[in-house]
């Protein structure tokens, strides 16, 4: 029987996986080559993440990866040019399923208000359910070099678009900077709680992050009403319904896909009206 490792479901599943991430049966398998390379590479990015974090980018070697995943060293090195080229690799899987995820949730409402708030409370839950992938996308990247640095830039530059749609229901002109200010002092938020061990706890955020992200565009009122109905909803134990379907459809289509960060359209901040000619 294999150790930990090898029993453990894989913590990633992206468009470079397959469902077998354990080790390769003993001697001749008649496994395909291609099967082999994706299981091995699946170890490895799976080893980099609970390295990492167990003790940091800076402290994780790539002999501890090698120890971990069960790969020679020849293989990593056929897989991945250096450490940091495989934490990049996992870095993109992490962000393919969380903008898939987030962004089916978006999309599956009509109006602005509850697209945010689906977007928001996948977004929450995901962290939440993937302690380790969260330290490594919100803490752990910024230790990893320009180029993760540069990966995190364009990941949350993909969260503007989800709040400029908010622009069309506005009362008046906003500046420029809106959706990258709320969207800023969201990550703050979050990596703080990331970085204290509060992981867990980032689902019961969403009221105030909700309100947060409204209220430059709508309004206080607006912003504190749905902010009131969510804290109740959160009181009596309930939480928005679309969240699971539509991050479980997310995953899939994270899965299926090809492209890396999945950025949505921009989209009216209302439903169209009967009539509308859609031009």
């Amino acid at each position: 029987m294999g150790g930990r490792d090898d029993e453990r479901e894989s913590l990633l599943t992206g468009p470079w996986m397959r469902p077998h991430s354990g080790q390769l049966p003993a001697g001749r398998h008649g496994l395909s080559r291609d099967f082999v390379a994706e299981s091995q590479r699946t170890r490895v990015l799976d080893a980099l993440v609970a390295c990492v974090a167990e003790q940091g980018y800076p402290e994780t070697r790539v002999t501890d990866l090698i120890a971990r995943s069960g790969v020679s060293r020849k293989t990593f090195y056929e897989l991945f040019a250096d450490k940091e080229e495989c934490f990049l690799a996992a870095y993109d899987a992490a962000v393919t399923l969380l903008m898939g995820g987030v962004t089916t949730a978006y999309e599956s409402e009509d109006e602005w208000i509850p697209a945010i708030r689906a977007a928001l409370a996948a977004f929450l839950d995901f962290l939440a359910q993937h302690p380790e992938l969260t330290r490594l996308c919100i803490v752990d990247v910024h230790a990893a070099g320009a180029r993760a640095l540069a990966r995190r830039d364009a990941a949350v530059r993909g969260f503007y678009y989800f709040l400029d749609a908010g622009r069309g229901d506005a009362p008046r002109a906003l500046p420029g900077l809106t959706a990258e200010a709320v969207t800023g002092g969201m990550y703050e938020v979050i990596y703080g709680r990331v970085l204290r061990g509060s992981t867990a706890d980032l689902p019961r955020l969403l009221p105030e992050l909700v309100y947060w992200a409204l209220m430059p565009f709508l309004g206080h009122d607006t912003a504190a009403t749905e902010m009131e109905r969510l804290r109740e909803q959160q009181a009596n134990g309930r939480s928005p319904p679309v969240a699971a379907a539509a991050r479980a459809a997310g995953l899939q289509e994270a899965v299926d896909g090809e492209q890396l960060v999945t950025v949505p359209p921009r989209r009216s901040g209302r439903r169209p009206k009967p009539g509308d000619s859609g031009a």
